[in-house]
């Protein structure tokens, strides 16, 4: 078995024995929600799930809810910690962050699925969530092709030409301009799968040569960009400040990193 398959097994066996917990109980609450000029995104970050809703009061104005869900749910509902953190960010005309505020890091929230399949939003702290019933955003339907991910993943990370730097903004960009965090996971893993498949040993070798140097690289930036920017050259910093700094784009990864981990479970 090649070695990132054998990776995909310990970081498996470690996660399960670190958790004790053996699957999620509300999948069905996983991804992208819209409701008018409001996003909702739900996504599993063990040992729960995160909640992001992002409302655009208008062009210049972002309000952006985030709550934390342990996987039980509570009489069919996702209910929140108490922990839930809203922050208003205001846009100057270049479209930078004018002024941003973290009104407060104490609010909860219920989340419930309908008999009808929509979402609603119970929050507890400011009734923001009232009246506001979110469907399914039905463009999440979609994954990159075989191609795509041989070009510009498997065969790109493996290029022995390319400085570890440029494979790990390359690869977080190919993740955030497919919007993965968005993306048909069962498509995303056959398009991945038959492009694994269609390269030769050597090929596959090179990419496991680097992959998890990658992964180390971004997870650091992840946990301290400032301490890890340096390592950024050739203006890349500059791509990072943008892909780092969009809560999205950092799913889009995390969602093409653990399907990479897991690929082997692809063979039948």
């Amino acid at each position: 078995m090649k070695k990132i398959f054998c990776i995909a097994m310990i970081v498996a066996l470690l996660a399960l024995s670190a958790a004790g917990i053996a699957e999620a109980t509300g999948p069905a609450y996983l991804g992208p929600w819209i409701c008018g000029r409001a996003m909702l995104d739900i996504t599993d970050e063990h040992p729960g799930y995160r909640v992001q809703i992002s409302w655009s009061d208008s062009a210049a104005e972002v309000s952006t809810w985030t709550y934390y869900c342990p996987y039980e749910l509570v009489d069919g509902s996702l209910v929140s910690e108490p922990t839930g953190v809203l922050v208003h960010e205001t846009y100057g005309e270049d479209g930078e962050v004018a002024k941003s505020e973290t009104v407060y890091e104490d609010g909860q929230a219920t989340f419930t699925i309908d008999a009808n399949d929509k979402l609603t939003w119970a929050d507890a702290k400011e009734n923001a969530g009232d009246g506001m019933a979110f469907d399914r955003d039905q463009m999440a339907g979609f994954a990159p092709d075989a191609d795509d991910f041989t070009v510009s993943y498997f065969s790109m990370i493996g290029d022995a030409g390319l400085s570890l730097d440029k494979k790990a903004c390359e690869a977080m960009n190919f993740a955030a301009a497919s919007e993965l965090w968005r993306a048909d996971v069962d498509a995303m893993r056959d398009n991945m799968f038959k492009a694994w498949e269609g390269l030769t040993e050597e090929q596959q070798a090179a990419f496991d040569g680097s992959f998890m140097d990658v992964v180390y690289l971004l997870d650091a930036c992840f946990e301290d960009w400032d301490a890890n920017r340096a390592t950024f050259t050739d203006g890349r910093d500059g791509r990072m400040d943008e892909l780092l700094a969009e809560p999205l784009y950092r799913d889009a990864w995390n969602t093409l990193k653990a399907n990479t981990l897991t690929l082997g479970n692809s063979e039948g």
